[in-house]
């Protein structure tokens, strides 16, 4: 079966459920149709015998054929005319009353019975009876009795019935046409099966080639967007690149050269210092050559941040980078007087990454929520109340896997949900003119994909905003 699969196009396939669905149906509803149909053609065979009845024995009171001196040749050449135009009848019968017995005699018939043989059992009916039967062979027959009255010149008065006309029709009328019906029909079905297959393939050709010629312009424009994305974050990075080394190359030059003459300064002043005074100024000395030493460490770190950040993976506490991250922003946190929670899960492990980058998000995702909160705070006229910004950090369980979750919740003026879904598009952005490029959430949400992991975003317009960043998180390191 998989083998069958495999070499099975779809066009094939799609062929194979066309025949199997197309063919079934047609022969369904040919089915049902003459199974309504042979009920109404059977009717329309009981309607042709009644009508010859009537109409024989309308012309037999009609004429006075009865009172004729010898009516039997006159009513036999009125049956003959009606099995002429009629020739599925296959017995009519003049049946009338004997006024010296009072009994039924047959008075003209088309078969002609045996001599002696027995009439049938039957009693004068004043309305027409019908019955199916069927006869030796099997064959099928509607059994008819039409009376014959006679209406006096008082038509209100009451009808003298004069005898009956008995027919026999055959059904095998129906056998014909059923059998001609299944012909057409069949053919009718043969030919639309092969005009809608002939439809359907020709406009499924037409629809597999245009859709692999979409999917195609699809992959495409994937790749191109994939692409031009690669571009734009290989110039951020170079431009990055260019402005730190430009500032590197300025703050080595102005910070360097005094750091290292007053590093010198501070050697040959502990080293000209009398021992008797020596010992009193050691602990000044080392403040001063510690705070030196701090100073070109950061001086150091800043050199460092201009190295591209893949040769920079490491493990980092997810802690560590989230209160360096608030140490940036807490300035402007206390500028705003709003409050402030953490809730830190001070037993998680760290999580493998590049610090800068993780750090990089973080600080993007904590001043969009100061400026939501700031916005929100002007729009209300300065009032504070009920604005804060909450950050967590926890270990999560998600899709089966473990994840370290930093959270950023803040209650600003919140997104628009129409808006919510582009926030993560590039160089889309709620801000306005000249406040943001649209570029921050985008390579945010880059940077932290980049390790496999996720960027969400969830919002309440005038309410709420929540950043959810999901890191794959290793007990075992």
């Amino acid at each position: 079966m998989d083998l069958f699969r495999r070499k099975l196009s779809l066009h094939a396939k799609i062929t194979l459920v066309l025949v199997a669905v197309i063919v079934p149906t047609f022969v369904i509803v040919t089915l049902a149709e003459n199974k309504l149909t042979l009920p109404i053609l059977s009717e329309e065979i009981r309607q042709i015998g009644i009508h010859s009845g009537k109409t024989l024995a309308a012309r037999v009171e009609s004429g006075r054929l009865l009172s004729l001196p010898s009516p039997t040749p006159a009513i036999e050449n009125v049956m003959q005319e009606i099995l002429f135009a009629q020739p599925d009848l296959v017995r009519v019968d003049v049946l009338v009353k004997d006024p010296a017995t009072g009994g039924i005699r047959m008075m003209a018939s088309n078969i002609e019975d045996e001599p002696g043989a027995p009439l049938p059992v039957v009693t004068l009916i004043d309305t027409v009876l019908s019955e199916y039967k069927t006869d030796e062979l099997g064959n099928g027959l509607w059994d008819i009795f039409v009376p014959i009255e006679h209406q006096g010149r008082d038509i209100r008065g009451p009808k003298r019935l004069l005898g009956m006309v008995h027919v026999m029709v055959s059904t095998s009328l129906l056998a014909r046409l059923t059998e001609a019906l299944w012909r057409t029909q069949a053919t009718a079905a043969g030919l639309s099966v092969i005009i809608l297959f002939g439809v359907l393939s020709y406009f499924l050709r037409k629809t597999i080639t245009s859709d692999r010629l979409l999917r195609l312009a699809e992959s495409q424009n994937l790749q191109l967007t994939e692409q031009l994305h690669e571009t734009q974050r290989q110039l951020m990075i170079t431009e990055k690149l260019a402005v730190m080394g430009q500032l590197t190359a300025s703050f080595a030059h102005e910070i360097g050269t005094p750091l290292n003459a007053v590093g010198g300064h501070l050697q040959l002043l502990k080293e000209e210092v009398s021992p008797l005074v020596q010992s009193s100024v050691d602990g000044r000395f080392e403040v001063i050559q510690g705070q030196l030493t701090k100073i070109a460490g950061i001086v150091k770190g800043f050199l460092q941040s201009t190295a591209k950040p893949e040769s920079q993976k490491q493990l980092v506490d997810p802690n560590r980078l989230m209160e360096k991250a608030l140490g940036i922003v807490t300035p402007r946190v206390e500028t705003m007087a709003i409050e402030l929670k953490r809730q830190m899960n001070r037993e998680m492990g760290p999580v493998r990454v590049v610090p800068l980058d993780l750090e990089q998000v973080l600080l993007n995702v904590l001043n969009n929520s100061l400026d939501s909160i700031q916005s929100k705070m002007l729009a209300r006229g300065g009032v504070r109340s009920a604005l804060r910004l909450e950050v967590s950090t926890e270990t999560v369980k998600h899709q089966g896997r473990d994840w370290a979750q930093l959270s950023v919740y803040d209650t600003g003026e919140g997104i628009r949900k129409l808006d919510l879904k582009n926030v993560l598009k590039p160089f889309f952005t709620t801000k306005r003119p000249g406040e943001g490029t649209g570029l921050g959430l985008t390579i945010c949400q880059q940077l932290i994909q980049k390790y496999g992991g996720d960027f969400a975003i969830d919002s309440k317009e005038g309410a709420w905003t929540k950043v959810v960043i999901r890191l794959p998180y290793h007990t075992s390191v």
